[in-house]
């Protein structure tokens, strides 16, 4: 599938902000707020494979500390690189953007066939 890059500089501060709120989150161990980023279905996949409450394990994914180096807005999806090299995958519902894919890495391979390898995703 291919998606057209949307041109609109909101979405992309929209998308830098929920980005940076999650990893702030992170980096201060609050749980609550960084699960607040997550998409229904992220946060539900998550305690559905660690059986305990978002906020009580998504300290423990193993996420390093970053920033955002670069957004790039789809439509209703987005990527966040980070300045770590690791990406995190977002998309706009009712209620906003919200992450659906984070501590996502490139695998090997031809950049065109190079799935991400992250660390949780829907």
């Amino acid at each position: 599938m291919v998606l057209a890059l949307a041109g609109c500089g909101g979405a992309q501060d929209d998308v830098r902000g929920v980005s940076d709120r999650f990893l702030e989150a992170l980096a201060s161990g609050d749980g609550a707020a960084a699960c607040g980023t997550l998409s229904d279905q992220a946060r539900a996949h998550l305690e559905n494979e660690e059986g305990k409450p978002c906020p009580e394990v998504i300290g423990d994914l193993g996420l390093q500390g970053s920033t955002v180096s670069r957004v790039q807005v789809y439509m209703t999806s987005a990527k966040a690189d980070l300045r770590n090299g690791d990406s995190l995958f977002l998309s706009e519902g009712p209620d906003g953007w919200r992450l659906d894919a984070i501590g996502c890495t490139p695998t090997a391979g031809k950049p065109a066939d190079r799935p991400y390898d992250c660390a949780l995703e829907t």
